[in-house]
């Protein structure tokens, strides 16, 4: 019901799948990593401050930017094909380039040199898109992470300092779930919004 409200029910009947998927699999991951042992137990060596590990048995599957930019590209892919469904090659490209309104004369030549230009601005801004998505989530739970591992060198009260931080951890990773799907439903509808409206005005 929350999709649907956003992105109207035709859209959200067929992405929904996508956006459910991807929300339960990121607020997983980031909860599974704040298990205590992930990215705590591991191979390493003892140094004069203790024990260092160096290669972890289990890491916080979002904590790595490889996961994260993979989760991005996929959405990217899928941008695409619900872009070219719902508008078509040649709309995809009209909703890109073309002049919104109605001009006439020169008004419409000037009007479609400043669409054209805005257009080639909006291929860049969607170009990062994948980039941006796969930072900002790699970016806060490796942040994260490494506050908690820092609250774990507190001598003699370690544990008790931690947890508040380990409640704040467990509301980022919800949050970021929700950010992640957000984003990506909003890049959607803003794609595939005229067809929406077009489809809403003829039922």
């Amino acid at each position: 019901g929350f999709l649907e409200a956003l992105l109207g029910p035709h859209l959200a009947k067929h992405t929904f799948w996508f956006f459910a998927s991807v929300f339960i699999f990121i607020l997983s991951a980031n909860w599974f990593g704040l298990i205590p042992g992930v990215g705590s137990m591991g191979w390493g060596h003892h140094t004069a401050e203790g024990f260092q590990v160096e290669e972890p048995f289990f890491r916080g599957a979002n904590a790595d930017v490889n996961l994260t930019m993979a989760m991005a590209l996929t959405f990217f892919a899928m941008w695409i094909v619900w872009g070219l469904r719902a508008l078509g090659p040649v709309g995809f490209l009209k909703e890109l380039f073309a002049p919104k309104g109605s001009t006439t004369g020169v008004l419409k030549l000037l009007m479609f040199v400043v669409f054209f230009a805005a257009g080639l601005l909006e291929v860049v801004s969607i170009l990062f898109r994948p980039v941006s998505l796969s930072f900002r989530l790699y970016g806060n739970v490796f942040a994260g992470e490494t506050m908690l591992e820092t609250m774990a060198q507190v001598p003699y009260i370690a544990w008790l300092v931690q947890i508040p931080f380990y409640f704040l951890e467990l509301l980022v990773g919800l949050v970021q779930a929700l950010v992640f799907m957000l984003l990506t439903a909003v890049f959607t509808l803003l794609i595939c919004q005229h067809h929406e409206e077009g489809s809403a005005a003829n039922h």
